[in-house]
């Protein structure tokens, strides 16, 4: 329901974009036409505002698979360290690191599934938004060898597990796991409720 509302709308910005520009172009009046564009721009922006304040965080247990259409991934289980890797070249994490262990599949019925631009975040009891550790990442893949990435392709029916390291300050707590997918644009979609993991006091 979101995207049809999101694509209708684009559609009708378009048809009216179009409308006033060749309107221009004729030296014709454009005034109905602006007025009506900017109602439909206001109209989604204020839409867009109500359910962003109205969207809810939604706590799911462990396993539990949170899916875009037929992709889909959940957290299995999250690790604590302050160290990654032996030897000359270890990873120190700043505060500690979070290794979360996600499973992706693919419950499509007949296709392979490569996922659009997924992503996996820790948010802090603030709201912030923690990406992976690049370097925690790299210590990893030296001990445990090359893991898949989230966004592989997926055949018929596989699924694939992987880990992602994370280093968060050691005063977060309360700190939730989020798996997100799609492109920015995305973003200007209705707002809806968001399934994160509680990763507890970790």
């Amino acid at each position: 329901m979101s995207s049809l509302l999101f694509f209708i709308t684009v559609l009708l910005i378009l048809v009216l974009t179009c409308t006033i520009i060749a309107k221009s172009l004729g030296r014709r009046n454009v005034t109905r036409h602006a007025k009506i564009l900017g109602i439909v721009i206001g109209g989604y922006a204020l839409l867009w505002i109500v359910f962003f304040f109205a969207a809810k965080e939604d706590q799911v247990s462990f396993g539990k698979e949170i899916c875009f259409d037929d992709w889909c991934a959940t957290v299995l289980g999250a690790d604590t360290a302050s160290i990654l890797g032996t030897g000359a070249q270890p990873a120190q994490a700043v505060g500690r690191f979070i290794i979360l262990s996600v499973r992706m599949s693919n419950h499509a019925r007949g296709i392979a599934q490569k996922p659009s631009e997924p992503r996996v975040h820790i948010i802090d009891q603030q709201g912030h938004i923690w990406p992976p550790s690049i370097a925690g990442q790299v210590a990893l893949a030296r001990m445990n060898g090359k893991m898949p990435d989230i966004g592989d392709r997926l055949e018929l029916n596989e699924a694939l597990e992987t880990k992602i390291v994370f280093d968060i300050p050691k005063h977060e707590q309360k700190l939730k796991a989020l798996i997100e997918e799609g492109p920015f644009i995305t973003r200007l979609l209705l707002p809806e409720d968001k399934a994160v993991f509680l990763l507890g006091d970790n």
